[in-house]
């Protein structure tokens, strides 16, 4: 099946954010929850045979085939979807856009202040945090990434606006 498939990416956030889920709303998209293709997967008898062996934390592109029977499954009849986390395109997803937000970096900056960290040592974190990510964007066409910032109201827009300018 051809699939409309976006991506949100709110690092280091590991769940959709309201934000996200008023926009999939708004564009006509069926948000799938990472827990639901975690679930999925943890049925699969041989991803469950598997995965143990795999020895790694985090996303792993030995682990595509696993997640894409899970999407598949969890998205049958549904040509419009939207997926949280650009890692993705580490499991071989091509999204046809991909909308992420730095804001929650920005935001998590108090936590680090009152944990003593400096202003200085925080933007090396969170420049070297966006490197990490960034690093699951590559092979995705720069016109079909959008960067949204601003209150929910304005990402929202900004996304179905965006959303709505990718659709085939």
């Amino acid at each position: 099946m051809d699939r409309f498939i976006v991506l949100f990416d709110a690092s280091p956030i590991n769940e959709p954010t309201p934000w996200m889920k008023q926009a999939a709303t708004q564009a006509n998209l069926h948000l799938v929850l990472q827990d639901d293709i975690a679930r999925a997967i943890s049925q699969d008898p041989k991803a469950r045979e598997t995965l143990p062996y795999l020895n790694v934390t985090g996303a792993d592109a030995r682990m595509a085939p696993f997640y894409q029977a899970a999407l598949d499954k969890l998205t049958q009849g549904k040509p419009r979807i939207a997926l949280h986390s650009s890692t993705w395109t580490l499991y071989g997803v091509k999204p046809d856009a991909l909308i992420y937000s730095w804001d929650q970096m920005q935001n998590e900056r108090a936590k680090a202040h009152k944990m003593g960290m400096s202003d200085q040592n925080y933007d090396y974190f969170v420049e070297e945090a966006k490197k990490k990510v960034r690093v699951f964007f590559q092979g995705v066409p720069a016109e079909r990434m959008l960067e949204v910032t601003g209150t929910d109201a304005q990402k929202v827009a900004s996304a179905v606006a965006f959303i709505k300018s990718k659709q085939r």
